[in-house]
């Protein structure tokens, strides 16, 4: 049984060795074989990997006219690897050459480097052209790219239909960000009729292959409903991909106690990863823990200046009261009744009305008059704004499902 097994064994080596040998006796003539070749040390297969070893062979293919080689090629020079100096210049030409023969994915890289003049002037009629090239050839990324164009207004004008379009054709190859981006399209009714219960289904095929936005989206979802569990799996998962409205949900149901037991210490872990990772309203929740004092010292100083931040970028009227009460009572700064009127009139003018009464107790009913022409005022901005469009940018995640 044991030469059998080696004589196997032996068979199998020498059938691989043999069809190695075959490949390099006939690579002069044989660009098939060249490109096999470096395939096979670009992937390891068989033999140990070598990315110089991959570019030499590919090229002698490349030149004999092998449109997978002038891919790789081009890949190569592209990123630099294989021990050649990274060239746009060489990338071009050769994914040219590709592009020409019809490879789809080298259509693609040619509209990337029309977009973003890399090594030719910018030409995004171009661009679109050989997107569109590839994106009809089947290559996904291509579909997705369109697919963001369309529904930004990216180098064409905005047209949802045609984004739906191309995230449909994205998302039945599976890609989790087109499946993201049409769950979107379905929840708010962009470029196809409003479905719920189709935007959930692809939430979860998206999350479930991992993207942060779509596990964001669902753990929202949950959250709404109460299903704190689910929505904490999914809040975890993104936030574990460094997701920060997620980071910023799970600092929230910590702060407020809703796994059922308050957690001060994970909150503050929370928040200052949202923070870091570009979540503003983490700002103003830092403020409050620095406040109160929940897990740090309190700090005045250092609630003050997370409050004067988040006012800067939001122009928030919690922040703004809050600043306000703490300039009255010197909390972090110097007791100054101007300062205290200027930041609770402010808070008071978007009709806060802890801000209101603030303004009574501290300076006197002679502020009732002033108060009511300040509601009277917002309550007429308020009529005259504009209504609100739906988001131009759909990597937005924090809106809830509205039935």
């Amino acid at each position: 049984m044991k030469k059998i097994f080696n004589f196997a064994l032996t068979a199998v080596f020498f059938c691989t060795v043999n069809a190695y040998c075959f490949a390099i006796n006939y690579n002069e003539t044989n660009p098939d074989a060249q490109y096999e070749i470096g395939r096979r040390y670009l992937e390891g297969d068989g033999i140990k990997k070598d990315e110089v070893q991959a570019f030499n062979w590919f090229k002698k293919a490349a030149l004999q006219g092998n449109v997978e080689a002038q891919y790789e090629v081009a890949s190569l020079y592209a990123s630099g690897k294989g021990n050649v100096n990274q060239s746009d210049k060489e990338a071009f030409k050769w994914y040219k050459k590709a592009a020409d023969k019809g490879h789809g994915e080298a259509k693609f890289y040619l509209g990337e480097m029309y977009q973003n003049a890399r090594s030719v002037a910018q030409n995004n009629e171009l661009a679109l052209k050989y997107y569109e090239e590839s994106a009809a050839d089947g290559y996904v990324e291509a579909q997705y790219t369109l697919g963001e164009l369309y529904y930004t207004g990216t180098m064409v004008e905005k047209d949802y239909e045609k984004a739906y379009k191309w995230f449909l054709k994205a998302s039945e190859q599976k890609d989790k960000r087109a499946q993201y981006c049409l769950a979107n399209m379905y929840k708010l009714g962009q470029g196809t009729a409003k479905n719920f219960e189709t935007a959930l289904k692809l939430y979860k095929e998206s999350a479930e292959q991992g993207d942060a936005n779509a596990q964001n989206e669902l753990g929202s979802y949950y959250y709404d409903r109460g299903n704190y569990k689910a929505s904490l799996k999914w809040y975890d998962e993104a936030a574990n991909q460094g997701n920060s409205d997620a980071e910023y949900a799970l600092g929230l149901i910590y702060y407020h106690g809703e796994t059922g037991k308050i957690n001060f210490t994970a909150s503050l872990e929370y928040f200052r990863r949202a923070m870091v990772g570009g979540n503003e309203d983490a700002i103003f929740m830092l403020g409050m823990i620095y406040y109160n004092g929940y897990e740090v010292d309190k700090d005045y100083s250092e609630a003050m200046d997370y409050f004067k931040e988040y006012d800067k970028l939001k122009n928030d009227s919690e922040a703004e009261y809050m600043i306000g009460c703490m300039y009255a009572s010197g909390e972090g700064v110097e007791e100054d009744e101007d300062e205290a009127k200027e930041w609770l009139l402010k808070a008071a003018k978007q009709n806060h009305e802890g801000a209101k009464t603030k303004l009574k107790e501290l300076f006197g009913e002679d502020f009732n008059v002033k108060l009511e022409n300040v509601s009277a005022v917002q309550s007429d901005n308020d009529a005259n704004k504009e209504p609100k469009t739906d988001g131009d940018d759909i990597k937005s995640s924090v809106q809830d499902f509205k039935e």
